[in-house]
């Protein structure tokens, strides 16, 4: 039986354990397929084997050990929302709100979209007694460190945030997958994460993470969901993505606009590769210029763009500019506001900075500027 849910409702698609490749192109499609009236769907998916999950804008040739990844058997996949990839085991449920623009859960600024979709993740671990705090840019930190989150992208008509449990909150899954600094903080988190766990004396698994994601569902965001199966449009548009997420063209598309540079940059062209890591993740500009002057430029990375291309259309209208003109940041700031472009924990100040040529002093290297040290003795 095929339902689509009530006005009133939220549709509930879990479509349990299933392939990586299903798993990614599950919400992707139903995004395709969504029209402005229909209701909000929830999904959840858990993939069959371990992957990558790559953000919207990186270029996965400069990113992700692609070698590592086939030595491995690990499939890589490029999702429509942004931030840095992602790599997800078969233990882990896979998260996605899919709802229409014009609803208002979907409205605001990139801030609050995190923010009120981040909560139901959270509240989720707080559930089982793991002290998890919501943090900027959508992240979820434990004792300040972060070891989760959720991604934003536009599909279509529709919005899309997503975020990820593990689905009996294993330690040694949760650290493996989060970005620590060191086999030192990630031996603490294990330790506190298993302790708190043992206190609050609650089984964990699927059922239970599932049934806590509901409830906070429903405590933060007013939804009442609705058990529901996929339509037949949802079920073609699934097919679609499923068979453009396997194509090489696609995985690789981040870094094709300056794909060629090395073979463009002569004749006083030269190509100058920049990197920033910044609040909302790291930054990869890459450009060619002449005389100082910015003749082609290309950004990529672990960011979020809202709305996704945003970025081309910034990238458009960076060229011509001078790399250490005094009002770079403020040029760059107008042309965000013109393209209605948000860049979640990345300004305008930051891309101009990244910019800037740096000038180095006689008898001093290139990243002593960079980094501020002193010449040496």
């Amino acid at each position: 039986m095929t339902t689509s849910g009530s006005a009133d409702g939220v549709r509930l698609i879990d479509a349990g354990r299933t392939s990586p490749l299903r798993a990614q192109a599950l919400y992707h499609g139903i995004a395709d397929a969504m029209a402005l009236g229909d209701a909000p769907v929830m999904v959840l998916a858990e993939p069959d084997a371990p992957f990558v999950s790559v953000g919207a804008h990186q270029d996965v040739s400069r990113e992700v050990d692609i070698q590592a990844c086939a030595r491995s058997n690990m499939a890589v996949i490029r999702r429509a929302t942004g931030g840095p990839a992602l790599t997800l085991s078969p233990n882990t449920m896979m998260v996605h709100f899919v709802l229409p623009r014009g609803r208002p859960e979907g409205g605001g600024s990139a801030v609050v979209l995190y923010g009120r979709f981040t909560e139901p993740l959270v509240r989720a671990w707080q559930a089982f007694g793991v002290p998890v705090e919501r943090c900027a840019w959508g992240g979820i930190e434990l004792a300040r460190y972060r070891i989760g989150g959720v991604q934003a992208g536009m599909v279509g008509k529709a919005v899309v945030v997503g975020g990820s449990l593990v689905t009996d909150f294993d330690a040694d899954t949760v650290v493996r997958q989060a970005s620590l600094p060191s086999d030192h903080i990630r031996a603490q988190l294990r330790d506190l994460i298993r302790e708190r766990l043992a206190q609050a004396g609650r089984p964990v698994d699927r059922a239970a993470v599932r049934t806590a994601l509901m409830a906070g569902v429903g405590d933060t965001l007013g939804w009442t969901l609705q058990d529901s199966t996929l339509r037949e449009d949802e079920q073609a548009a699934i097919e679609r993505r499923e068979t453009q997420m396997a194509q090489m063209r696609h995985i690789f598309a981040g870094g094709q606009r300056m794909a060629n540079a090395g073979m463009r940059a002569t004749g006083g062209l030269k190509l100058v590769d920049l990197v920033r890591r910044s609040a909302g993740g790291l930054v990869r500009l890459r450009l060619l210029e002449r005389d100082g002057v910015i003749e082609d430029i290309e950004i990529t990375g672990e960011l979020t763009s809202l709305p996704a291309d945003g970025l081309d259309k910034l990238a458009t209208g960076l060229v011509g500019l001078r790399r250490d003109a005094p009002d770079l940041a403020v040029r760059i700031h107008d042309r965000m506001g013109r393209f209605g472009l948000e860049l979640p924990g990345i300004t305008a100040a930051e891309i101009a900075l990244a910019l800037k040529p740096v000038t180095v002093p006689a008898g001093r290297h290139p990243l002593d500027v960079l980094f501020g040290n002193n010449p040496t003795s």
